[in-house]
């Protein structure tokens, strides 16, 4: 039962972490169409939300498997979670340099939103028909 626990905890960094990253960063460089400020900081909220989990997820997983399979005594795991922590210093690079190539902060972005602009008020005078000029002329 534990070997398939450490697999499960395993396969959870190695595809569950990617996924969210993944995720976090196609909604980070999309422009969604919100309707309102709020809508627009409730979307980056959300897209921090997911960006922040992956990373954290993608520490606390190798470093609790690891020790699982320490304390369990299993060699097999144990060595697929060592070989982890190479993976994890990876991702880390990985999202430093998207983020170091992109215009805007990965993290703390709200994407525009698309409230209507305020019209301009007319402010010269334009003549109608049937006797109603404009004032002074």
């Amino acid at each position: 039962m534990r070997r398939a626990g450490l697999g499960a905890l395993f396969l959870i960094w190695l595809y569950g972490v990617p996924f969210l990253l993944i995720v976090g960063l196609v909604r980070r460089t999309s422009a969604p169409y919100v309707a309102t400020h709020a809508a627009a900081r409730s979307f980056g909220a959300t897209t921090d939300t997911i960006l922040t989990a992956a990373l954290l997820l993608n520490l606390a997983l190798p470093v609790a498997g690891w020790l699982l399979a320490r304390w369990a005594r299993d060699r097999l795991w144990l060595a697929h979670f060592g070989w982890s922590f190479a993976g994890l210093v990876l991702v880390y690079l990985a999202v430093a340099v998207v983020g170091g190539l992109g215009t805007a902060p990965l993290f703390g972005w709200t994407p525009a939103d698309h409230e209507p602009t305020p019209q301009p008020t007319v402010t010269r005078c334009i003549p109608r028909s049937g006797g109603h000029g404009c004032p002074g002329g």
